[in-house]
């Protein structure tokens, strides 16, 4: 079957053509990727990332000259989204980090009571989770599970798990934004 044929069977949700796509194609995008993240662990789950995408949006698929070229594209797209929120969080945690240093009486560290009250409003944000995304919330975030040691306890894959905490860091963000003052809040969470 040509690759053309594969995108025609792939774009009516046949997963024998995903398979062979993802077969033929992942060891490349895994490379050049590798060049990117120099780290095999994120590479594989931006690889993943990259796959999922692919079968998300099956159906709308146009490809005017060729995949593969397409496939590389939304693999650097893909790893450049990633590595500037790693980026940014290191920014964040940076910035953490050099207010704690500055000491419990330093006028612009929140004080205790402050931090009991957006503890208890981080709290709710969580508490008002659906079940799952809040099991996910908790083992990854406050427990420190990684995503595998998660995904076997909650008894999900390990993509699943990643789609369930996403939406749950998302929807506490959210709930952060509305009912909280935002520099305090990235502060309390970045503590976790």
């Amino acid at each position: 079957m040509n690759e053309q044929e594969l995108l025609n069977q792939l774009a009516l949700g046949h997963q024998e053509a995903f398979t062979a796509i993802y077969l033929k194609y992942h060891g490349g995008i895994y490379n050049y990727l590798l060049k990117f993240t120099k780290n095999p662990i994120l590479t594989e789950d931006l690889v993943h990332d990259v796959f999922l995408k692919i079968w998300e949006v099956r159906g709308q698929l146009d490809i005017k000259s060729s995949f593969q070229a397409y496939l590389y594209r939304l693999a650097r797209n893909t790893a450049l989204t990633q590595l500037n929120r790693i980026s940014l969080y290191d920014t964040i945690r940076d910035e953490v980090m050099h207010r704690v240093s500055l000491g419990i009486n330093d006028q612009t560290l929140m004080n205790a009571i402050e931090a009991k009250q957006y503890e208890e409003l981080l709290q709710k944000a969580v508490a008002s989770l659906p079940p799952q995304r809040r099991e996910a919330f908790m083992l990854c975030r406050q427990q420190g599970k990684t995503y595998e040691e998660a995904a076997a306890l909650m008894h999900i894959s390990r993509n699943t798990f990643k789609q369930h905490l996403s939406l749950a860091v998302k929807s506490i963000k959210e709930y952060l934004m509305e009912h909280g003052d935002i520099s305090l809040l990235i502060l309390l969470v970045s503590l976790k």
